[in-house]
């Protein structure tokens, strides 16, 4: 398996960078039929995040580029697949609903979620991302003079 340390700190880089993720999890998929030869040991990378914007092979495309700066390009080619989920999907709402993980690596065994068919599996965030407030000054009104009467 990939070192779980490594992609928990290029999920840490990624987000001070571009902003928090909603999911981050690594999947082992029962029966997986796209296993490499090279390589049986293979898992999912499973994100999910507000700012992975435009197409879903554009958002892959972020996400690999953004890890392979963090962890390096060797690492993330381990990794079987990409998965970019959109946040309103059922798969996000239901791991937010029933295994959140803000930061850490909570590891499941055999499970069965949506169409994935889990043998095991990490995730390291299953959050809702806090909503950054603007750095905007608030709009005050202005006295046109002073509030004494002069008399």
């Amino acid at each position: 398996m990939i070192g779980t340390r490594n992609l928990r700190r290029g999920m840490h880089e990624i987000a001070a960078r571009k902003g928090d993720f909603t999911l981050f999890a690594l999947f082992r998929r029962v029966g997986d039929t796209f296993v490499r030869p090279e390589s049986p040991d293979t898992w999912d990378l499973v994100v999910s995040a507000p700012w992975l914007e435009g197409s879903r092979l554009k958002a892959i495309g972020e996400v690999i580029e953004q890890l392979s700066k963090s962890i390096g390009r060797q690492a993330v080619q381990r990794l079987s697949r990409v998965e970019v989920l959109e946040g309103d999907e059922p798969l996000v709402r239901f791991i937010l609903r029933n295994i959140p993980v803000e930061d850490g690596e909570l590891r499941v065994d055999r499970m069965e979620l949506m169409d994935f068919d889990i043998e095991r599996g990490v995730i390291f965030r299953a959050w809702k991302p806090k909503v950054k407030k603007s750095a905007s000054k608030e709009l005050r009104p202005v006295a046109a003079g002073s509030s004494r009467s002069r008399g």
